[in-house]
């Protein structure tokens, strides 16, 4: 199972994204809020798993966009999904917030190292 580790807030969206599945049309969904990483998708009767990769295909900000996803949770109502690079056109665009971009892996190991000695 994937964890699922959010550094930027999700904030509420009302946007038209269409789900692709091995590259074909799958579903139509409703984007209800977006964070820098992810996304949650309300949809009826989603039958996709928790691992899942998708495309999401939507039109936002004067362009389409296309961009790869895997689906980290599910319930009755929707899915759960980060995207597999970081967003902040979109975010940034769409909320008007500035991403907080996680930090490199490592730092906290370093930085605790430093700490403790």
């Amino acid at each position: 199972m994937m964890a699922e580790r959010r550094y930027s807030a999700r904030h509420p969206i009302d946007l038209k994204v269409q789900i692709l599945y091995r590259g074909r049309r799958f579903l139509g969904a409703q984007g209800r809020n977006l964070s820098n990483q992810g996304m949650y998708l309300e949809v009826r009767n989603v039958t996709l798993p928790t691992g899942t990769l998708i495309e999401l295909e939507l039109e936002c900000l004067g362009r389409e966009w296309l961009l790869e996803a895997v689906v980290t949770h599910r319930c009755r109502s929707g899915v759960g999904v980060m995207f597999r690079e970081p967003q902040p056109k979109i975010y940034q665009g769409l909320t008007h917030q500035v991403p907080v971009m996680p930090p490199p892996q490592g730092m906290n190991k370093e930085r605790t190292r430093l700490a403790r000695g």
